[in-house]
């Protein structure tokens, strides 16, 4: 991805299409196949082909044909969802926590309330690291 588009983020909605783009079983689709992926009800044909447009103006999805298919086009993540993960917590532990991985750690231990079993599993994998 290109330097200017690492600070974007996805919108809910974006992310909704992104998700489901990253399910797919070749790692692209239609917006056809987007939309199948969405219970019902479903949005708009329209509405998902408009997230796509725009998420490829983003710089999160390319386009392609497949030889033989006509004008139909297929969506990739141009981004992996691993990647945009990493980059989105990093985003919120900088805007959020001043940089502090404890801090934000910290605030998510306490908002969540976790079990005792749930605290000695995220201890059991700090002690992996």
């Amino acid at each position: 991805m290109r330097r200017e588009k690492e600070n974007i983020t996805l919108t809910k909605a974006e992310m909704e299409v992104m998700s489901r783009l990253w399910s797919m079983p070749e790692g692209m689709g239609t917006v056809r196949d987007v939309l199948d992926a969405y219970p019902d009800p479903k949005p708009a044909y329209t509405t998902i082909a408009t997230f796509l447009r725009i998420l490829t103006q983003k710089g999160f999805v390319e386009t392609t044909k497949r030889e033989g298919e006509g004008k139909t086009f297929y969506y990739r993540p141009i981004i992996s969802q691993d990647d945009y993960r990493r980059r989105a917590v990093d985003d919120m532990k900088n805007s959020m926590f001043q940089g502090s991985a404890r801090s934000m750690v910290s605030f998510f231990m306490q908002e969540e309330q976790l079990s005792p079993a749930e605290i000695e599993e995220l201890l059991t994998m700090i002690k992996q690291q």
